[in-house]
């Protein structure tokens, strides 16, 4: 079932009001002169309102589909069922709207606030997803979701999903988060049972653990490693809100302040002098 958004706006205030102030882990407000979250606003906007997103999306998805012909439309002989792997949060579902409300409420990500969220099954469409996942299927290529939603939104998830126009991936197929964020270990029960020819997703991490939790440097020797996979069995969507690249700037902690985090931010830019 889905919530009027500006009922959500309105439970996040309420329940806001009566946290503690000093704690984020509630998605307090903070009642300072700066919106801690007003930094992320160009790219939520960018999501939201750039046709050069749309194009994007629909980029990766086309090359999806032209690999799909290009693996399954052969004489090669598989073991096993044919199978892709897909993110969920950025790369089937759109959750702008989520972030933009943070924003207009200036108010932090919290665990609490993205589960409403989840709750409301209101999320959009990523650009493409839906008619990449109905040529899977009419490959015979089984859609497999593998996401850091926890298991415990694992109903709600579902519904979104299908009140959007996919119906044809059971909650079986849906491979969600338990104790870690690391997908390795769900990948591998994956490729068990499958022979996974593509996967999809907005973080590098949806593609190998190697890229979870580490430095700003070594994510880009790896992406250096993984380039002959990229367009041909791994393929990235765009998400400039969130994600392992913003953490790694905070060495992937989120227990300092939001004015030590901006200064993190803004010693991070690479800049040219002036005058030179």
């Amino acid at each position: 079932m889905k919530i009027n958004h500006f009922l959500f706006i309105g439970s996040v205030v309420l329940l806001t009001a009566s946290c503690n102030q000093s704690e984020n882990t509630e998605n307090t407000p903070i009642n300072d002169k700066k919106n801690p979250s007003a930094y992320s606003a160009g790219a939520v906007l960018w999501q939201q309102h750039a046709a050069e997103y749309e194009a994007l999306c629909y980029q990766a998805y086309n090359l999806g589909e032209r690999r799909l012909d290009e693996l399954v439309d052969t004489n090669k002989t598989y073991e096993k069922p044919l199978a892709v792997v897909m993110d969920i949060d950025e790369t089937v579902l759109d959750n702008s709207s989520y972030n933009a409300t943070l924003i207009k409420n200036e108010l932090l990500y919290s665990k609490k606030s993205w589960m409403e969220w989840t709750a409301m099954q209101s999320a959009d469409l990523v650009p493409g997803a839906l008619e990449f996942i109905q040529y899977a299927k009419s490959k015979n290529v089984e859609v497999i979701f593998i996401s850091n939603r926890m298991e415990a939104e694992l109903d709600d998830t579902y519904q979104n999903v299908i009140d959007l126009g996919i119906d044809t991936v059971s909650k079986s197929n849906y491979y969600l988060k338990s104790t870690t964020s690391n997908k390795d270990e769900r990948r591998a029960n994956v490729a068990d049972k499958y022979e996974v020819i593509l996967f999809f997703g907005d973080n590098l991490g949806d593609f190998n653990g190697v890229f979870d939790d580490t430095t700003v440097i070594e994510r880009k020797k790896h992406v250096k490693n993984f380039r002959p996979l990229f367009g041909d069995k791994l393929i990235i969507l765009p998400n400039p809100m969130y994600g392992e690249w913003e953490s790694a700037l905070y060495n992937h902690d989120f227990s300092t302040t939001p004015e030590f985090r901006d200064s993190l931010r803004m010693n991070a830019l690479n800049i040219y002098s002036i005058g030179k």
